[in-house]
């Protein structure tokens, strides 16, 4: 079967595409997932942003799919709207499925779009079950994750566990899917690769909990060192990885930093995100082995610098600097400082704009990151679907 996959081209107002053009790895690990005897086509619409019609009604033709796959986010959505009326355009008879956050977690906004399928949560296995279905015609109430369309009704079958990635169940990605280039950060080839899946915390703005539920499961560094190679092997010089909370088990971190350095694959630059109270409980130490290894930029969850809007958000536990089992307050100063001594530069996440903000507050978190962030990352309070904010919007 012929499977056609596409991320949105709708890129985020803090990643300019002149700057960062970063792939879905979602798309090309769903490509290395699928029974040998499938053909697939991945395409990140980032990278043609001024050509999307063109470019997927070249690929329609091209790649004569029988299967198509969106993946969006909320913010994506009427584009994908758009796009699903263009493939139905191109061939009517296609079938196609949509996965990613948003249809996970906003599902019944799908229900009326001309879509067959939607994937829930995790889609690596779910997407292999569903393509093999459609490919010998059986029987799809049997998938786990997976919405479909029975007559005018849609089924919603039970929900798949989390993939608890020990048991090498998911295999590497195929990069060599892809049929576009120009993945870019700063200038550099960039590719993404994930060591660990899930967070525990419970941070008010975040999707990651209802996506996957309370936990922290990890691959072997075995694995993970594999799929760097690979990466490198496919071009990249910048390695980002995705880790929904890479620090939650700071020893862990620290085992892989010397992983990769062993290896020696500390050549390629690292960009990775971390809870600022981890970097600053333990960057004395951590800091410079991260940087041994090659790490150059660190996203910092800052969130705000202010308490008051830290209990809004729920990120005052993750941003709290400790020593001898006392709390002694935010810790993102001593975060930076590890990260600037050590010759990294800080993107900051910055969340202003709180129902009760004021002129000073909101001007107080600029300060902050005019003095001390390379490269601010500032959003307003975003109410996703299914998240605790969402719910206290609402209220």
């Amino acid at each position: 079967m012929n499977i056609l996959l596409l991320s949105m081209p709708d890129s985020f107002e803090h990643m300019p595409t002149i700057a960062i053009r970063m792939p879905n790895g979602a798309l090309t690990s769903l490509a290395g997932n699928v029974d040998r005897n499938h053909r697939v086509a991945v395409a990140d619409l980032v990278l043609c942003q001024r050509t999307v019609r063109e470019t997927v009604t070249r690929l329609v033709h091209e790649v004569d799919p029988e299967l198509v796959g969106l993946s969006v986010m909320t913010f994506q959505r009427p584009t994908a709207v758009r796009i699903i009326e263009l493939v139905r355009s191109l061939k009517p008879g296609v079938k196609i499925v949509v996965g990613g956050y948003d249809p996970s977690l906003a599902s019944d906004a799908y229900l009326s779009m001309p879509v067959d399928f939607i994937v829930r949560g995790e889609g690596e296995i779910t997407f292999r079950e569903l393509a093999r279905a459609l490919d010998v015609g059986g029987d799809m109430h049997f998938i786990s994750g997976l919405s479909h369309r029975c007559g005018d009704k849609w089924i919603h079958n039970p929900q798949r566990a989390p993939h608890r990635l020990e048991d090498d169940e998911i295999r590497l990605p195929d990069r060599g899917a892809r049929v576009l280039k120009g993945y870019t950060l700063l200038g550099r080839q960039v590719d993404v690769i994930e060591t660990s899946r899930g967070c525990t915390y419970d941070c008010s703005f975040c999707s990651i909990i209802e996506m996957r539920g309370r936990n922290f499961h990890t691959y072997s560094f075995a694995r993970v060192l594999a799929d760097i190679r690979d990466a490198q092997k496919h071009g990249a010089k910048t390695i980002f990885l995705v880790d929904d909370n890479i620090t939650l088990n700071v020893r862990r971190f620290q085992a892989f930093c010397g992983a990769i350095i062993e290896a020696g694959l500390d050549n390629l630059d690292y960009f990775v995100q971390g809870m600022t109270s981890a970097i600053a409980n333990h960057g004395e130490t951590l800091a410079p082995l991260m940087r041994r290894a090659g790490f150059r930029y660190v996203f910092l969850g800052i969130e705000n610098i202010l308490e008051s809007d830290l209990e809004l958000l729920q990120a005052s536990a993750k941003n709290t600097a400790r020593a001898d089992g006392k709390n002694l307050g935010n810790a993102t100063l001593q975060a930076i400082d590890y990260i600037h001594r050590n010759n990294m530069f800080v993107v900051g996440g910055l969340i202003v704009g709180s129902p009760n903000d004021t002129a000073e507050s909101i001007e107080a978190n600029l300060s902050f990151a005019r003095k001390y962030v390379d490269w601010p990352y500032i959003q307003h309070p975003t109410p996703y679907p299914r998240t605790p904010m969402r719910t206290t919007f609402r209220a």
